[in-house]
């Protein structure tokens, strides 16, 4: 598969998000209210510009935010020390398909032109299944602590990746 990233792209961001956020919601997963992933909520001076779609062989499979600060999950980071992933959503008809990995490579690349040689993560410290995705590909947790972003209070699963 051949892999493009394109961080120009709100709307088709915005609504492969929904997209996924409600079949979470659906199979009983659920992770984010998909009502809760609006413009307003997801773009502001942290995030405008690092709203990523991915797209597999042209097709779009799959977003996440490449971010360099973030004082709601992050406070304590230091400026330029590490990039910040989050609401990685993978499209059903691509799950399984190894996407996450691309993902990665990209972020990665990203953070090496930034003179960066960390990525963080948060994910739901219940979700194990999850949790075990995550490590597989190199991160390694951390910590945990409640965060609260929506109106929805997390137990969050922090990962560092060192590379």
């Amino acid at each position: 598969m051949q892999f493009t990233f394109h961080h120009d792209q709100p709307d088709v961001f915005l609504a492969i998000l929904r997209e996924v956020g409600q079949w979470l919601v659906d199979a009983r997963q659920e992770m984010w209210q998909p009502d809760t992933l609006t413009a307003d909520n997801l773009f502001d001076e942290y995030t405008r510009g690092n709203c990523y779609v991915m797209y597999a062989d042209g097709a779009a499979a799959a977003t996440f935010i490449l971010q360099w600060k973030d004082p709601l999950y992050y406070p304590d980071v230091p400026d330029g020390t590490a990039g910040f992933i989050h609401k990685v959503a993978i499209r059903r008809a691509f799950a399984g398909k190894g996407l996450f990995a691309p993902i990665l490579d990209f972020c990665r690349q990203a953070c090496r032109d930034r003179g960066i040689g960390q990525l963080q993560l948060e994910t739901d410290a219940t979700r194990p299944a999850l949790m075990r995705f995550y490590e597989r590909h190199g991160f390694v947790p951390t910590y945990q602590k409640e965060i609260e972003e929506f109106g929805q209070t997390f137990l969050c699963q922090y990962y560092v990746l060192d590379f």
